[in-house]
């Protein structure tokens, strides 16, 4: 009999099976599946309720929804244009000349162009909260949709500032508590890194927080193309807001708009953000037959890195076991079930130093 501890949709669980040799997905379908004890604070969440349950027929009769709810009502139902048009918004490739080189000249220019097409990191979905079918009186029709899960904020700014190190203490294993942190928040600062993509907004996005954008304004219109920027921007500016002493004036501070807002980027960022959405895109963009059931080699270096980690994370989520990974990394792949692990395990386990504790791709699959 095999027991394993892991997590699905961010509830832990111990799942029995007398079978052995048997993929994660195995034993989801069909196991025996029980709750584990989990640890406080992670075992839940509290959401803002964006409008009401209309399972009650005395509400479907009584109550009249309000402007702000039926805007967040048509978010989750898919039906809002502005984020559905942003969903649908490709980026446009930036087209460069191409220029040939010898070994006996200078390179060369010629009459053929190269199109470069935009990548960003994404995250894995499973870090999404889930959403609440929730029973709704609209446009004369009552139906259900996912209501979507706004963490509810009880902190202006958090305090992981970047650049700063010492406001991160944080290691390997930690990443939960690091994520709710960010959960909390109104806004969380963020910024270019090294270059302007960093994997520092895909957490704060994916933790259901408002990223609170340094600079974005100054970014090439090649650049971060595939974040709402729009939206970003405009909360940014919400009047209140106060980078400088890193506080809201909740006097001044529009609750409304800030929700809209949130809730459209928390959606963009469901439908256009994660390692399968973005493998998608790569997909779409090199017109990849998928009519046709090839089998995939990956071959990449052995170096961890977010982008390569993240774009075997998307693949896999589409390809399944047609995708075959040449030398594939083992920290992103689950640990060995015959041991309990202490963080000097871990860190012999793991003889490569993962970049930002692994966080967003370590052990994200089966």
């Amino acid at each position: 009999m095999d027991l394993i501890l892991g997590q699905v949709h961010n509830i832990p669980l111990i799942v029995a099976n007398g079978y052995s040799n048997t993929s994660w997905e195995d034993y989801l379908n069909g196991a025996n599946v029980v709750l584990a004890p989990c640890i406080e604070p992670h075992c839940e969440i509290e959401c803002m309720t964006l409008y009401p349950d209309f399972t009650s027929k005395q509400n479907l009769d009584t109550y009249s929804l309000s402007e702000e709810e039926r805007q967040h009502i048509s978010i989750d139902a898919g039906t809002d244009k502005l984020v559905n048009d942003m969903i649908n918004e490709y980026p446009v490739p930036k087209i460069c000349p191409y220029r040939a080189s010898d070994i006996t000249s200078e390179q060369q220019p010629t009459n053929t162009t190269v199109e470069y097409f935009p990548l960003a990191f994404g995250f894995n979905e499973h870090y999404l909260f889930n959403t609440n079918p929730t029973k709704v009186s609209f446009n004369r029709n009552v139906m259900y949709v996912n209501q979507m899960c706004l963490p509810k904020k009880s902190k202006d700014f958090s305090d992981l500032l970047p650049g700063r190190g010492e406001t991160y203490g944080f290691r390997f294993g930690e990443e939960l508590e690091y994520r709710r942190i960010y959960s909390s928040v109104y806004y969380a600062i963020t910024m270019m890194k090294g270059g302007w993509d960093c994997n520092r907004h895909y957490e704060i996005l994916s933790s259901g927080t408002m990223p609170y954008f340094d600079d974005l304004e100054n970014a090439g219109s090649f650049m971060l193309v595939h974040l709402p920027k729009t939206l970003l921007l405009e909360a940014r500016a919400i009047i209140g807001v106060r980078r400088d002493h890193m506080k809201i004036d909740h006097r001044q501070f529009n609750l409304t708009q800030y929700r809209l807002l949130l809730h459209r980027v928390l959606y963009y960022t469901k439908y256009r953000l994660t390692t399968r959405k973005l493998a998608e895109y790569i997909l779409k963009t090199i017109h990849y037959p998928r009519s046709i059931n090839h089998s995939i080699l990956l071959i990449a270096h052995q170096v961890p890195d977010y982008m390569k980690e993240l774009m075997l994370h998307g693949f896999t989520q589409i390809f399944g076991s047609s995708l075959h990974v040449y030398n594939s990394p083992r920290y992103l792949y689950s640990y060995p079930k015959h041991k309990q692990w202490t963080f000097n395990n871990t860190k012999e386990y793991y003889a490569e130093e993962l970049y930002g504790f692994g966080y967003g791709y370590a052990l994200s699959l089966r």
